[in-house]
C-alpha cells in the first residue's frame, strides 16, 4: 500500500457485481494512511446502501466514518434518484471555496418526497433488521448447498449474495430452471448474483431454496 495516498473511494462489497468483501483490517489500514495524509474517504453505497448488507450502509461493517457517501438505487425504490451525503467538516471546507454545480433534476421535490417515503417505510417495517436476520437464514441455506460438485462457494452479507458454480453450462441450466419457476437471479457466467427485496419473508426464502435444491438434484441425476 503506497504511503502517499490522499483520497480513498471505497465500495463495501459489490466488487463489480461479484460480491467480494475486503478484510476489515485492510480497509482500516488504508483509512488510517489516508487520514494521516489529511485526505478524504468516499463510500460508494449505490449498491450496498439502504439496508442491502443488513445495515443502513455497507461501510458500517468496517467502523469507519466517510467524508462523502454516494447513495442511489435503493433509496428511490425504483424511482431514479441519487444523493450525495457530505459530513460537516467537509461542508465547512467547501464553504470556504464555493463552486457552482447544477443539473436538470437537482433538488427535485418529487424525488425528495419519494426518498422520504422510502426511509419512513424502511423504519416503520424494521426492514434493516429483517434484512440482517433473513440474510443470515438465506446464507445458512445457501452454504448447505456447497458441495464442490455443482456449488463451489457462497459469499454474502445481509441480502447481497454471490453463488459460484462449477461452469457456465450448469449455471445457465439452473438459471433457466429458476426463471421457469418464477425466480430471477443475476446470471454472471459461472456465478449467480442474488439480491432479494428487503421485504422478503422466511417462507419465500425457503421456497426459493427448495426450488434451487431441486434444480441442482436434477442436474446431478442427469450427469
Amino acid at each position: 500500500m503506497p504511503k502517499d495516498v490522499s483520497e480513498f473511494i471505497f465500495e463495501p462489497g459489490s466488487s463489480s457485481g461479484f460480491v467480494r468483501f475486503p478484510p476489515k483490517s485492510l480497509i482500516n489500514n488504508i483509512v488510517k494512511i489516508v487520514r494521516d495524509n489529511g485526505g478524504k474517504i468516499v463510500a460508494n453505497e449505490v449498491t450496498t446502501g439502504i439496508g442491502r448488507t443488513g445495515k443502513w450502509f455497507g461501510y458500517q461493517h468496517y467502523e469507519i466514518n466517510p467524508d462523502f457517501i454516494a447513495v442511489g438505487k435503493g433509496i428511490g425504490n425504483g424511482y431514479p434518484v441519487s444523493i450525495a451525503l457530505i459530513n460537516e467538516p467537509t461542508t465547512k471546507q467547501l464553504e470556504l471555496n464555493p463552486f457552482h454545480y447544477s443539473q436538470s433534476h437537482q433538488n427535485d421535490p418529487l424525488g425528495a418526497s419519494i426518498v422520504h417515503g422510502v426511509i419512513q417505510c424502511i423504519k416503520e417495517n424494521n426492514l434493516i433488521s429483517n434484512a440482517e436476520s433473513n440474510g443470515l437464514l438465506l446464507h445458512k441455506h445457501l452454504e448447505s448447498l456447497v458441495d464442490n460438485e455443482i456449488i463451489i462457494e457462497v459469499r454474502g452479507r445481509g441480502l447481497m449474495f454471490a453463488v459460484d458454480i462449477i461452469n457456465e453450462i450448469i449455471t445457465n441450466s439452473i438459471f433457466n430452471d429458476l426463471i421457469g419457476k418464477g425466480y430471477i437471479v443475476g446470471n454472471r457466467g459461472s456465478s449467480f448474483r442474488i439480491d432479494p427485496p428487503l421485504t422478503i419473508t422466511k417462507t419465500e426464502i425457503e421456497g426459493f431454496i427448495r426450488e434451487l435444491t431441486e434444480s441442482i438434484s436434477h442436474i446431478k441425476s442427469n450427469t
